[in-house]
């Protein structure tokens, strides 16, 4: 929902760098925020387990990044492309 976040912090999220990362950081502190007022009555284990899958989806993020930014060597293609 765009209508949920203030203006000031969209204009912080527009001129980040890694926009991503932002976006989990503020998921990531709205889960320890609410742990911490009771809002959010989730046993321990259960919540290691949100941080847990929170940061693979973030490094699998950044291993496609990897991906996509490292050229292919130019070489190698124009040795498929002769094949």
């Amino acid at each position: 929902d765009i209508y949920g976040i203030d203006p000031e912090s969209m204009s912080h999220l527009r001129q980040s760098p890694n926009p991503s990362e932002t976006v989990l950081q503020w998921v990531q502190r709205l889960i320890v925020e609410g742990n911490q007022d009771g809002s959010l009555d989730v046993p321990p284990p259960i919540l290691s387990r949100v941080f847990q899958e929170l940061a693979r989806g973030i490094v699998n993020l950044n291993n496609v990044r990897q991906i996509k930014e490292v050229p292919f060597p130019f070489p190698y293609a124009q040795m498929l492309a002769a094949m």
